[in-house]
């Protein structure tokens, strides 16, 4: 038990106010307790809205199945602007430097929602038919 704290410490990471700490297939924010899918996937699985909301809400992985689509502001939490290509924190494994959807939904334009370029960091709307990574986030407690 004691090697496994030391070792949590010593991956711990502060940045932007977030600490986050790499474990298997997942990133856990530990600051705003929320856990990240950090696995092969979300590198490989690529999809319109509607299929990213249904692919999250059906991802079994840890043990947990209580996974969702990230809002857009969870997203561009872990979006690190003082770099590009990849515009993500270090302590994610598995990243393509292109489009990640977001539940949020364009409040001007039902057919349209928002995703985060991780190319450079920045946030874009487009057609639910358009196809993007999915990266999936829970909370790390029950409420």
């Amino acid at each position: 038990m004691r090697l496994f704290y030391f070792l949590l410490f010593i991956n711990i990471h502060l940045i932007a106010d977030s600490i986050y700490v790499k474990s298997d297939n997942v990133v856990i924010d530990i600051s705003k307790n929320i856990m990240w899918q950090d696995n092969i996937d979300v590198i490989q699985y690529k999809s319109g809205w509607t299929l990213a909301k249904e692919y999250c809400n059906s991802l079994t992985l840890n043990g947990f199945t209580d996974w969702k689509l990230p809002t857009i502001k969870e997203l561009q939490t872990i979006a690190n602007i003082k770099k590009a290509k990849p515009a993500l924190y270090d302590e994610f494994k598995y990243i393509e430097h292109t489009s990640y959807w977001s539940r949020s939904q364009d409040i001007t334009n039902d057919a349209y929602a928002w995703y985060v370029g991780f190319k450079t960091g920045a946030t874009y709307k487009d057609s639910k038919d358009y196809d993007c990574y999915v990266r999936c986030v829970r909370s790390r407690f029950k409420k």
